[in-house]
């Protein structure tokens, strides 16, 4: 009740927040008109572009490394920077076209903010659907010459706004980005860089468990419990892999989740395996050497697209949001399954309401 209480105050006070955020900082000191011209950046005077990846979301900044390529396919001598957080930012730790990463905290904006304006960017990129007051703050004390967002025509403080078309998949709004930067027909496809390190690592962890040959890989949990497959399902998928006697099924999880994840292996006998990984980059490693990968989550997804895997997505059905298209694996190797659940009112679908034997192609498994 009382979380139910807060949570109605917060959604009445936010667009009042929001407001008085826009009145202190929805402006911007300089207009630099010399640098777009016919709705598109002039590129010609460009050295450098700061693109905000500050969310924290795994998925968000694979899909993004398809702008960092293109943009130095296009530029290469364009110096390419990134606001990150979290394990976004190991994502990006070994990129090649990234050339600068600031580790956003919130509450330490102006500092950082500070550090950003000095170095002098001519572009900044924002791809928040909603700018929270904190974030309003940190563009404008960055003081890039241009700033770029996401339907924010209107707007003091950017200069150009590109769209979102929830119809189509998500690469569809960076492609409009880029067309802003002069590049048109983009690649979209997308970069994970692991290092030597982590490379070392999934050797050892595949050496110890007798060096599989055909590794299906299993994520059972997402961000959410809502869109985490419980035990029954686990098992039930788990079984269904090893069925076939040349399988190894491997689990992946965080450490929170390993006591559950033990158990479920050990009952599912000695082809199950659950190697403790180091970190968001030996996942993408192990990923990558998999013969087949099964998740519902989103960041795995896009990883395994990246690393050009077979996979199995489980996805909630959709409920107005386009979800599954927006944010779908937009590959030819990943088959989309999707929980029947429909929910309550106020209720979230569970995504454990699908059949098991959808999972994989004939012939996959």
């Amino acid at each position: 009740m009382i979380r139910k209480i807060n949570r109605i105050i917060q959604d009445f006070l936010r667009p009042k927040r929001l407001m008085l955020g826009r009145y202190f900082w929805d402006r911007k000191d300089k207009k630099n008109e010399e640098l777009i011209g016919e709705n598109r950046v002039k590129m010609k005077n460009v050295k450098s572009i700061l693109f905000l990846r500050y969310d924290g979301k795994i998925g968000d900044m694979v899909i993004n490394t398809l702008m960092f390529r293109e943009i130095k396919k296009r530029y290469k001598d364009i110096k390419i920077g990134v606001v990150a957080r979290g394990a976004a930012s190991d994502i990006i730790k070994f990129n090649p076209y990234v050339d600068r990463i600031y580790n956003y905290e919130k509450g330490d904006e102006a500092r950082l903010a500070k550090k950003i304006e000095s170095e002098g960017y001519d572009i900044l990129i924002d791809f928040s659907e909603m700018l929270r007051v904190n974030q309003m703050k940190f563009i404008n004390l960055c003081k890039a010459k241009i700033n770029i967002g996401l339907d924010k025509k209107g707007w003091k403080l950017f200069d150009l706004s590109y769209e979102k078309d929830y119809t189509k998949h998500i690469t569809d709004m960076y492609a409009r980005v880029l067309k802003l930067l002069g590049i048109d027909s983009p690649d979209l496809s997308y970069d994970v860089f692991t290092d030597a390190e982590s490379v070392d690592r999934i050797d050892r962890k595949l050496r110890e468990i007798g060096n599989p040959k055909d590794i299906i890989l299993v994520n059972p949990y997402a961000a959410s419990k809502h869109r985490s497959f419980n035990r029954e399902k686990i098992l039930a998928i788990g079984k269904k892999v090893l069925k076939n006697p040349e399988n190894t099924l491997v689990f992946i999880g965080e450490e929170s989740k390993s006591e559950e994840i033990y158990k479920i292996a050990e009952e599912l006998g000695e082809r199950a395996k659950y190697p403790m990984l180091h970190g968001i980059l030996d996942v993408a490693e192990l990923v990558g050497r998999a013969r087949y990968v099964i998740t519902p989550d989103t960041s795995i997804v896009h990883i395994g697209v990246a690393k050009g895997v077979h996979m199995t997505a489980v996805y909630r059905l959709d409920t107005g949001d386009n979800n599954s298209v927006v944010w779908g694996p937009n590959s030819k190797l990943v088959k989309q399954v999707f929980s029947k659940d429909i929910p309550k009112l106020g209720e979230e679908a569970d995504i454990n309401m699908f059949d098991v034997e959808e999972i994989a192609g004939e012939g996959l498994l």
